[in-house]
Formats: C-alpha cells, structure tokens, sequence
C-alpha cells in the first residue's frame, strides 16, 4: 500500500510555498507604472523633506503603499509620508467673569474678564438659552479693562424653529487680552425711519432684514477657549474644477460628479445666488457608476443677510475621506431654482515624504503606481513621526515631472495571489480526502480478504 505516502507526498508539495514567491526580490523602480526624480543634489546622512504632489497622489495607491524610493544605485530608500498637520495643544477651556452688563432694549454691553492664569484665546461661546433671535456682535479687547481696542464684528443668531441654524460663538486672532467686551445690537434698518431693507422668505425660512427676531436675550455663562498657534495650523493643497457640469436628476435635485481621485478633507462650494439654504450630500465611488457610491456626508450650505451691511454664508463641508476616483454631489432644491454653482474646490491636508539620504549627490527617483506591493515598514517611521517632526531640521526638495515606466509589467495584487491560494487550498483539500478515503476503503478490502482465507 504505497498509493497513500505518495499521494500525502504529492499534497505536501502542492501545499508548499511557492519558492519564487518566498524569495521575492526587493522592488525596483521597473516594478512601478511611474517615476519621478527628486530634483537637486543631497548630503550623506542629511534629513530632505518632499511635497507629494496633485499628479503623485492621482497615480500612486489610496493609502500610499506603492510609494518607494530608491537611491543613485536603485537601492530602497527608507521614507515616511507625514501630513502638514503638527499636533495641536490641547484646547483649554476659561470661564469668564462677567463684571458689568448695561442695555437699552435694542442694544446691550457685556463686559467680562478671564481668570488671572490662561492662555490666548480664540473663541467666545455664549450661553443663551433664547431661541429665534439675530444680533450684531462687536468684539473689545482690553489688558487693562480701560483701554478697549476692536478684536473682531460678527453676529449671533438663532433660526431654530425654522431651520438648524444657531450661532453663538464669537471667533477671532488669538488675543492675549484679560479683560472682554461685546456690544450687541440689532439688525439696523435700512433707512431712516426703520422699514426694512430686505423681505426675505422662502421655504418657510424668514431671514428679513429690519424686522422681526428683536427680542432681548440673557447671557448666562461666557467660555473662552484657546486655539493652536498659527504655525501649528495644517496646510491644505487643493485642486478647482470651474464651471462643473450640473445635471438634474428626477427628483429635481442638482448633482456634479467629480473625477478626481484625490483625498478629501475639504469641500467648497462657489455660489453666485444671493442667498439659499440647501442640503448637500457628497458621495465617493471608483468606477463613476451610480450602484459604486457610498454616501461620505451630508450638511447644509447656506447665505443669507443679517443685516443691511451684513451676510452669514458657509460654503465649505469638512470631512476627512481617503482618496476616490471619483466624487458626487447632490444638492436638495426642493422648490427652488438650483444653485449657480461656479466652481468646487477640493482640499487635503499637504502630504510631505522624508528621508535621510544614504549617499550623497543627484539620482534619487520616487516610484509609484504597483498595486501588487504592501506598504513597507521602515525604522524611520518610528523616529521621524507628527510629533517630532518639528523638532528636526530637514531641506526641501521638489519632484520632477512624472514621467511613465515603459518597463513596468503587471504583477497580481496580494489579493488576487490570496485568492488564487485559497482556490488551490481547497482543490487540494477535496483531493487529499479523496485519496485517504479510497485508501481506508482499499485496506478494509484487504483486511476482509485475509480475514476470509
């Protein structure tokens, strides 16, 4: 009975790793679509600091895995990619000591001071329990609660029972003051006289100008909040589409479908109308058919005066979503004539690639575009990080432009090599079972017959 060593054998090698694939060699730039050279020279041991451009980020993987470098003999380069996001401080929060009020019943002064130990501050949040209300703001500051100077005019609003619209924070430059002050007054009419300057209401919405919404409001409590520096703050790269296409779909509703394949952490929407309050819902997909989105997020924009001299508008959606080929906005009208939309912009935290050169000249090439590769894990990672980048002294460097590998030939992504195993996992199962099954069943056939003689 020598059938079933050999066919164990014969499943053993088939189950045995492929040696080709075990013994892999380390990529080379011919392994990848695309190539870009690091312009100008480098110093041995020296930290260099590289902007991921629009064009890398289009043709490199969603999450950057693809991305190597490869020095003057094409040997792998350890890199790391930080985003231009230092860590913020951590946000601190003052309650301020309100020590004078004085109002007439159309306008009101609110003077305050901080604690005797903060830090700057950036941010004023009111506590107002009054709801339906719209007031102008004009923001004093003070170090000596005499000598006032005007940090910031704003507005407080609050649209509650028509739409969800409130506002009661105050923002400005971080200010060093201790001592505060707000005036708050009402929508000033449009002329002598006090008649309004604008009737505005559509889709139950009322946002006249002159009337309506003037009511006294009670400021229970003010919190001060720090802010980061402004060195500290992450820098954006964008990219604009003017002139977007818009279509309308059945339900009379504006949808722009953006080819983009980007990442998104901001989206901004140019409007020319004077004023709207519209939902807008932003989906991602990767091959641009309508079942391959996913809805991403949904918020309003929105413009409208609040007074004569004055507009509130947000335009800008923010949410973090990794790169999509493709990205689709839809816009509720309702009722309403659709929006001239007349440009998008979208926006993503800078992306910076560092390494430390291990030799010293030109020929460094960043390679990209293998969908085949993992991202590797290098040690810089663990010592150039978000954290201590600011802390160390880096030279920068630009790309050139990308230029296509014509030596580049397909590999089969890990996922496709998984699924490939699994399938021949599975044949080999079935067959082994097979064979051990005919095996017991020719020894019990033998065992019978020596048991009959």
């Amino acid at each position: 009975m020598k059938v079933f060593p050999m066919l164990l054998l014969a499943g053993l090698l088939v189950l045995a790793p492929d040696p080709i694939s075990a013994a892999a060699a380390p990529p080379a730039p011919k392994d990848f679509q695309y190539c870009a050279d690091i312009t100008g020279t480098m110093r041995t041991d020296s930290l260099y600091q590289v902007r991921l451009s629009e064009e890398i980020l289009g043709k490199a993987g969603a999450g950057l895995e693809d991305l190597r470098l490869f020095g003057p003999s094409q040997q792998d380069i350890p890199s790391v990619v930080i985003e231009s996001a230092p860590p913020s401080e951590e946000v601190e929060t003052y309650p301020l000591e309100i020590t004078g009020f004085s109002g007439d019943g159309s306008s009101a002064v609110v003077t305050m001071k901080l604690p005797e130990k903060y830090r700057p501050i950036s941010e004023l949040h009111l506590d107002i329990p009054e709801s339906d209300f719209k007031k102008g703001a004009t923001l004093f500051g003070s170090s000596d609660g005499k000598s006032w100077k005007v940090l910031t005019e704003a507005a407080i609003y609050d649209f509650s029972s028509q739409a969800a619209l409130r506002k009661t924070k105050i923002e400005f430059k971080p200010s060093s003051y201790r001592f505060y002050r707000i005036a708050l007054t009402d929508a000033r009419p449009a002329r002598e006289g006090g008649g309004p300057s604008i009737k505005l209401k559509y889709e139950g919405l009322d946002f006249s100008v002159g009337n309506g919404m003037k009511k006294e409001i009670r400021i229970r409590a003010v919190e001060g909040k720090t802010a980061a520096p402004k060195e500290m703050a992450p820098a954006y790269d964008e990219k604009a589409f003017a002139g977007p296409t818009t279509l309308i779909d059945k339900n009379g509703n504006t949808v722009i479908v953006l080819k983009a394949g980007l990442p998104l952490d901001r989206l901004y929407l140019d409007i020319a109308n004077p004023y709207y309050h519209r939902m807008v819902t932003l989906f991602a997909g990767e091959s641009g058919q309508e079942d391959s989105y996913q809805m991403v997020t949904r918020s309003a924009v929105y413009r409208f005066p609040l007074s004569t001299d004055r507009q509130e508008a947000r335009n800008a959606i923010e949410f973090r979503t990794p790169k999509h080929a493709y990205y689709k906005i839809l816009i509720e009208n309702k009722n309403n004539p659709p929006l001239d939309v007349r440009r998008v912009t979208i926006s993503w935290v800078r992306k910076n690639l560092y390494f430390v050169a291990l030799a010293g000249g030109g020929g460094y090439s960043l390679c990209f575009g293998n969908p085949a590769l993992v991202a590797p894990d290098y040690d810089l990672g663990h010592f150039i990080t978000r954290s201590t980048v600011v802390h160390h002294t880096s030279e920068k460097r630009e790309t050139a432009l990308v230029r296509q590998n014509t030596e580049f030939v397909p590999r089969k992504p890990a996922e496709a090599r998984a699924q490939r195993d699994k399938i021949i996992l599975k044949v080999v199962v079935v067959f082994l079972v097979t064979a051990i099954g005919y095996w017991l069943y020719a020894l019990m056939k033998k065992i019978s017959r020596q048991n009959g003689s």
